[in-house]
């Protein structure tokens, strides 16, 4: 028979481990756009396509996976009223809706567009 003292402690365990991962999304999600960011002050907009991997194209890929991820742990930290997991995780979904239209402008080779929304990212980014 488990107490409501032994609950509380699995409780508050569950949550230190789900703020964990939260977290460690968090930071991957902003590591990868300050790596975009130092990618388009090393190589300028021409040389984004030709920028060692990970590349942008190749953060695309990834970054769609990882978003998925991201709404389902917003889900899950809605059910859970975790408030602050919420802003965290919603701040990281933007930063990757961003990166994806930073892509798509490179794609479109939009330089115009590509520095606005680097400007969006930068503006955002985690340094």
């Amino acid at each position: 028979m488990t107490t409501d003292n032994a609950k509380d402690d699995e409780s508050l365990y569950a949550k230190a481990a789900i703020r964990e991962k939260v977290l460690d999304v968090w930071a991957r999600v902003f590591k990868a756009s300050n790596k975009v960011i130092q990618d388009a002050k090393n190589y300028g907009f021409l040389g984004m396509d030709v920028a060692p991997d990970p590349n942008i194209h190749t953060m695309l890929v990834s970054s769609k996976f990882l978003a998925e991820i991201v709404t389902f742990l917003v889900d899950q930290a809605e059910q859970r009223d975790d408030t602050e997991s919420v802003r965290l995780l919603l701040n990281a979904k933007e930063q990757l809706l961003r990166l994806e239209r930073l892509a798509n402008e490179l794609k479109a080779n939009n330089e115009d567009g590509f520095n606005a929304v680097l400007s969006e990212i930068n503006a955002q980014a985690v340094i």
